[in-house]
């Protein structure tokens, strides 16, 4: 059996197009954008072109297109540099976010901790529905007082799709109710661009974060859309590029490849929830089928097409990967950045509680634009086998 990729939730293979795009400006345009010779002249104009690229297919002014360093980084830039911002004015941060934030952002939120910001987390239930009000409640302030936050110094950060169960959190809502107090609102939308229509919230939040990794683009890349208007301060220091808020030499290959990845996850976007809609749902009536106590994580939400997490009562939480791996499926635990924990995970922890992450070992398996029907048939037998076989050496139940 050929090896099969389920996991193009923490990285997707690159498309062709970008591939054969990004060797074009290596080949051609080799010059360092800053560079006053016509080389220079050519690398920049490839780089300009190309953050019009993505802000046409985003729907937003290029100005804001920040090119940086992957999805991890764009977090880290608005969050923190949004904080430190606030701090320069002689304002105190005050962050909340949710419960099932990904690791960039919690980090990032224990860090304006650290440098004496404010920090609160509010819960998200299983479908997805978060509770906004509880977080107000610890900062002391009533749900309808305004007034101390109107020198902006409040930011809510919400992921738009989680990247471990698919669930897809209101993000209207939370914009609704942020603008009603004064708090600014930045989205994680690393999972969601490419499967759901962005348009709406980039036209209602402040900072957006994406990665071009998970749009079958280059590794190295991510986004910040920041809209105008919203102060930021550096986290990285050098020179002037993007804005004086991403110093280093501009990638230019890698910008160009990730307009091309933008763009073809944005018009395909229909086709692909339809496709992988039907593919999700086709493996996990095998699995239920197959492993009659499956739990489906993220199923009592709506949740994008391209990510199904199952639990399995009664087997160790981190042997099940590795256990698929050699049987020739790729799939994961949960968020690649969380690889080398053997605890529960903190997303399953907080949509569920301790004792059902405890005890029961979660599979994330995510599509992408290169799986097909009969990967999906095949891995949802490996799976159902595999899962047999450990519960045998480890006494659980079929």
């Amino acid at each position: 059996m050929d090896p099969i990729y389920l996991d193009h939730a923490a990285s997707s293979p690159l498309r062709p197009e970008v591939r054969a795009a990004m060797r074009e400006v290596e080949e051609r345009a080799p010059g360092n954008p800053s560079s006053p010779h016509r080389f220079g002249r050519e690398a920049r104009a490839r780089l300009e072109e190309a953050r019009r690229r993505v802000a046409g297919a985003l729907g937003v002014e290029p100005g804001a297109v920040v090119f940086v360093g992957g999805g991890t980084e764009s977090d880290n830039l608005a969050i923190l540099g949004w904080s430190r911002s606030v701090r320069r004015s002689g304002r105190r941060p005050r962050l909340l976010h949710s419960a099932i934030e990904h690791s960039a952002v919690a980090a990032a939120a224990r860090q304006v901790e650290a440098e004496d910001g404010q920090v609160e987390i509010f819960p998200v239930a299983s479908d997805g529905s978060v509770q906004l009000d509880q977080a107000l409640d610890r900062l002391g302030m009533d749900a309808a007082e305004t007034g101390p936050l109107e020198g902006r110094n409040g930011l809510v950060s919400c992921l738009w799709v989680s990247h471990e169960t698919g669930l897809i959190l209101p993000i209207r809502e939370v914009v609704e109710w942020a603008g009603a107090r004064g708090f600014q609102v930045h989205v994680d939308g690393v999972q969601g661009v490419g499967r759901l229509d962005a348009a709406p919230i980039l036209a209602s939040v402040d900072l957006f974060s994406l990665s071009a990794r998970k749009l079958a683009g280059p590794p190295r890349m991510g986004i910040l859309v920041a809209r105008a208007g919203v102060d930021l301060q550096p986290i990285l220091f050098g020179g002037g590029q993007e804005r004086g808020l991403r110093p280093g030499t501009e990638d230019v290959a890698g910008a160009v490849g990730t307009a091309v990845a933008v763009e073809a996850a944005v018009t395909r976007r229909d086709e692909e929830w339809a496709r992988l809609t039907a593919l999700r749902e086709s493996l996990e009536l095998r699995l239920r089928e197959g492993i009659p106590d499956l739990v489906i994580h993220g199923s009592q939400g709506e949740r994008a097409p391209h990510i199904l997490n199952v639990g399995i009562p009664g087997v160790p939480l981190d042997l099940l990967p590795g256990a698929l791996d050699l049987e020739g499926v790729a799939v994961s635990a949960g968020s690649a950045c969380q690889s080398g924990t053997t605890g529960p995970s903190p997303v399953l922890t907080a949509l569920y509680g301790g004792d059902h992450a405890r005890h029961t070992a979660p599979l994330r398996i995510s599509l992408g634009w290169n799986t097909r029907a009969s990967e999906v048939e095949e891995a949802g037998s490996v799976i159902i086998r595999v899962v047999e076989g450990v519960r045998r050496a480890f006494g659980a139940p079929l």
